[in-house]
């Protein structure tokens, strides 16, 4: 094998990681919007979850302080 071909598989592999990189590019920006929202969503809702626990605990003393009754 000569300079030439060698050069010419490397030229062809690197096409190659490109094309698949830019092929799979919408999903790769995708994700990182809904991770994006998702934070966004979370930090948005922060203050009525805090709203709302401070509504279920005033009638109890032993209201759970780590969070697990949003998860029933």
């Amino acid at each position: 094998m000569g300079t030439e071909t060698i050069l010419a598989f490397l030229g062809g592999y690197i096409a190659t990681a490109v094309g698949v990189f830019l092929l799979y590019s919408p999903v790769l920006v995708l994700f990182a919007v809904l991770l994006l929202t998702a934070g966004i969503l979370q930090l948005i809702s922060l203050p009525f979850i805090v709203m709302i626990r401070r509504l279920r605990g005033r009638g109890k003393s032993d209201s759970p302080s780590d969070g697990t009754w949003l998860l029933q």
